[in-house]
């Protein structure tokens, strides 16, 4: 059975911690409220329900407070899957806006866009957002999602910058990372090992006439955590976080930001495991790197 991933959150800091129950494992959405207040529009309420592993439907929250006069339920179909999770968020009032795309419908956006934002984009066909998690007290302070991939596959996460079309296939480890940059990030490549135990070198992405700089990867490390930014032309920075705590950041910050934090004790149904960033994928534009998403899993046995 496939694991899922915790994948944020995003939001203020404080309210008490909310989650799914620890022995069960979420594998489709059914249904999903979302209500807001009518004063300043914050998201204050939100609550979901899921299949879990025996096929039984769980119902979580409501996290924060349900004003059924502001409020919408989600029906989420047989074949219908949440492949797009936005919203915007700031350090008093936690989560301020909502919205979410399926394969199949836009809902949203709910409550007013206002502070940073965070975007979870999903590539189709490559995986879905089943359950959620975060803090709340009498509002949402916080959420982030439980993401799934299909067949035991990592789930691709982006792009961020221009569209992309360069993929690779099934990692399960992260091996080594190469940038090049300056102000903006230039050049791209990575090593991963696969499904067979290959060590698979990909890339560069971009051009490579700045010098290298390399990413370390020990043993016992693995990526938990992005952030990056972007502009029209592509990826302007990237700061990778790995376990130890150990952060290293390249190029520019500038445009648009975007991160994939991936906390601690992140596998549902098994909390001895972590997510982590397996590999890459994104398109080159030139002498630049135009686009940049993850493949996320679950980090190898320490």
């Amino acid at each position: 059975m496939s694991e899922a991933v915790k994948v944020g959150p995003w939001g203020a800091p404080g309210g008490q911690r909310r989650d799914v129950n620890a022995g069960s494992r979420p594998q489709r959405l059914k249904t999903i409220t979302v209500s807001w207040a009518s004063c300043n529009g914050r998201i204050t309420g939100f609550s979901f329900s899921y299949v879990d592993q025996n096929d039984e439907p769980i119902n979580v929250g409501p996290w924060g407070t349900i004003d059924w006069a502001h409020s919408e339920t989600i029906t989420i179909g047989p074949h219908e899957q949440l492949n797009f999770v936005m919203g915007t968020f700031d350090n008093n009032d936690g989560v301020t806006s909502l919205m979410l795309n399926t394969n199949q419908s836009s809902y949203g956006p709910y409550g007013i866009a206002a502070g940073p934002a965070f975007i979870v984009p999903l590539q189709t066909g490559a995986g879905e957002v089943v359950a959620f998690f975060g803090s709340a007290d009498d509002t949402l302070n916080a959420l982030g999602v439980y993401v799934l991939g299909k067949n035991g596959l990592p789930v691709m996460i982006g792009p961020w910058g221009n569209s992309s079309n360069k993929y690779i296939n099934q990692p399960i480890q992260l091996k080594s990372v190469v940038v090049h940059s300056t102000q903006r990030i230039h050049g791209f490549s990575f090593t991963y090992i696969d499904q067979n135990g290959n060590s698979i070198p990909v890339g560069p992405w971009g051009s490579t006439d700045q010098p290298p700089q390399p990413l370390p990867i020990g043993p016992g490390e693995y990526v938990s955590n992005i952030i990056g930014t972007f502009d029209a032309n592509g990826v302007t920075s990237l700061e990778f976080f790995n376990n130890k705590g150990v952060s290293k950041i390249y190029g520019r910050r500038s445009g648009t930001f975007f991160s994939v934090p991936l906390p601690d004790n992140g596998v549902v149904g098994n909390p001895n495991r972590n997510g982590a960033v397996l590999g890459f994928f994104g398109r080159s534009g030139g002498d630049s790197l135009a686009a940049l998403g993850v493949y996320v899993g679950v980090a190898p046995e320490q």
